[in-house]
């Protein structure tokens, strides 16, 4: 196995940044944001190429594609997945914040006669001295084969919650806090992701069967969240930080025990279930149906709708 595979059985990566970084540049040239895009070859990705084509707003976070903008205060925005711009995937990553930064400016760098940093701005990057905007940390959760991931991530669509978070569920995947002003949390499957926007991903077989296997823990934290938790600045950051905050995100979902039916389950649930499933419930109220409904789904994950059990 290589090494790239196995560090992602590591599990923690940074999937998206918006940085703002003291990098000399000409503004001129970058004041309309020029898009520079990773050109997939037959040797797999070639020499990023620039683009002055009009950017939408925000990008889907399988796109190969990085904004680069000039600010007023004349600081460089960077904007899109930085560990995917540089290596064509994004099945694995890397950690480390204050690494993909310095590495994607040097990059810029070399392919941009407008970015022209100086060796003290460099150092100062490498230092951490750069402000972040809005940044994706996540973990892969492995199984040992697609199907024990889905059916993991079917799951959560019928039974996780999340404290004052709704759940929104979606084709290959649910979110908590969808419209959420500081932070939103999600589980999708990466392998069906990196299949549907293949052509965004350079990636080998072994990569694409362990994406089979990984359902993908992710947290998005907003410029509200990273100003209250103290976290604007690159050097407030390290691999430990990454972990941290995804395995205590991860932490808090609520799923219901797995229990061995009958036998784990309660007798007063056993026979609800009986009379429900023989269509005689005149002996329950109506609120003590539901009671017991709830409890069915948020205690041992059983949905009444679900009668193959």
């Amino acid at each position: 196995m290589d090494n790239t595979v196995e560090q992602a059985n590591q599990g923690y990566m940074v999937d998206w940044l918006k940085v703002r970084v003291e990098v000399d540049h000409n503004p001129e040239e970058l004041n309309s944001a020029i898009r520079f895009d990773a050109i997939k070859t037959s040797n797999g990705y070639g020499e990023p190429m620039k683009s002055y084509k009009e950017m939408w707003i925000t990008e889907p976070s399988y796109s190969n594609k990085l904004k680069v903008k000039s600010t007023k205060d004349g600081t460089l925005l960077i904007d899109g997945n930085l560990g995917k711009w540089l290596t064509g995937h994004n099945i694995t990553g890397n950690s480390d914040v204050i690494a993909l930064v310095y590495k994607t400016v040097m990059k810029l760098a070399e392919i941009s006669e407008h970015i022209t940093p100086t060796q003290q701005q460099l150092d100062a990057i490498q230092k951490g001295y750069f402000k972040i905007h809005v940044i994706d940390v996540n973990k892969a959760i492995l199984f040992e084969n697609k199907d024990k991931a889905l059916k993991y991530l079917e799951r959560l669509k019928l039974h996780a919650s999340y404290a004052r978070f709704d759940k929104v569920v979606k084709p290959n995947g649910i979110y908590f806090g969808y419209d959420s002003q500081r932070k939103t949390f999600k589980y999708y499957h990466k392998g069906i992701e990196v299949d549907i926007n293949k052509k965004y991903q350079h990636k080998t077989d072994e990569l694409q069967a362990l994406a089979n296997r990984m359902i993908r823990c992710e947290l998005r934290l907003k410029w509200r969240e990273l100003n209250d938790n103290n976290l604007l600045n690159g050097f407030n950051w390290t691999p430990e930080i990454v972990k941290q905050l995804i395995d205590d995100a991860h932490s808090r979902l609520r799923m219901p025990k797995q229990i061995n039916f009958p036998e784990d389950l309660p007798s007063k649930y056993i026979r609800f279930i009986t009379c429900f499933k023989a269509g005689s419930l005149e002996g329950y109220t109506t609120s003590t149906i539901d009671r017991m409904r709830r409890d069915l789904i948020r205690l041992y994950g059983i949905d009444l709708r679900d009668l193959s059990f």
